[in-house]
């Protein structure tokens, strides 16, 4: 498997495996040259398996995908409001197969922030593009698709498909959310969001 593949199988950031993969503690199975300075790196499976219990990672699964799922809007680590934002919008946005037209998102994320700015609340940090305003619906999917998204993405959570414009979250986390997880996740998101804006005023 790939190592975007790696990082998908384990509930730990890309920038720890690669760390654990550039000091040597993991050790790939085949490396594939791909320029002077490049290289692809894969892992079989035992190699993965191994990691994960020599390192204390979980692999991720269907059966524990939405468990994981869950932990992660609950310890949901905050350099920005983007990451709640984007899950408050994806499950208003989403139909009932668990897809989103990005252009929905877009939208969401556009009335959120002015809507802060109409009633004079703080918007975002100050080199924020919604702090500054005049930004562009493009500037807004880069920012959702860069940002808060990548995250989820990494894991297999979610994923883009760009030919139709569409988001939609793993269909083994979307079967397993009934109602009121999902009203328990807009309470998290809403908590982490009044504490996040609580220490930018």
């Amino acid at each position: 498997i790939s190592q975007m593949e790696f990082v998908r199988r384990v509930d730990v950031q890309s920038e720890t495996v690669a760390k654990y993969i550039q000091d040597g503690r993991i050790k790939p199975d085949l490396v594939v040259p791909i320029g002077e300075k490049k290289t692809l790196k894969y892992f079989h499976e035992e190699t993965l398996q191994e990691a994960a219990q020599k390192h204390g990672w979980r692999t991720i699964n269907d059966s524990n995908r939405v468990q994981i799922f869950m932990e992660m809007v609950e310890r949901m680590d905050m350099s920005y409001s983007y990451k709640p934002v984007l899950i408050k919008a994806f499950l208003q946005c989403a139909n009932e197969k668990g897809r989103a037209k990005i252009d929905d998102l877009v939208d969401y994320f556009k009335k959120f922030y002015e809507s802060r700015r109409q009633k004079g609340l703080v918007v975002e940090k100050e080199k924020c593009l919604y702090t500054r305003g005049g930004y562009t619906d493009a500037e807004v999917r880069r920012n959702i698709l860069s940002n808060p998204f990548r995250r989820f993405e990494e894991m297999n959570m979610m994923r883009h498909t760009k030919t139709f414009g569409i988001v939609e979250i793993d269909s083994a986390v979307w079967k397993r959310l009934d109602d009121s997880q999902q009203k328990k996740i807009v309470e998290i998101c809403d908590q982490k969001l009044d504490a996040y804006y609580a220490r930018l005023e």
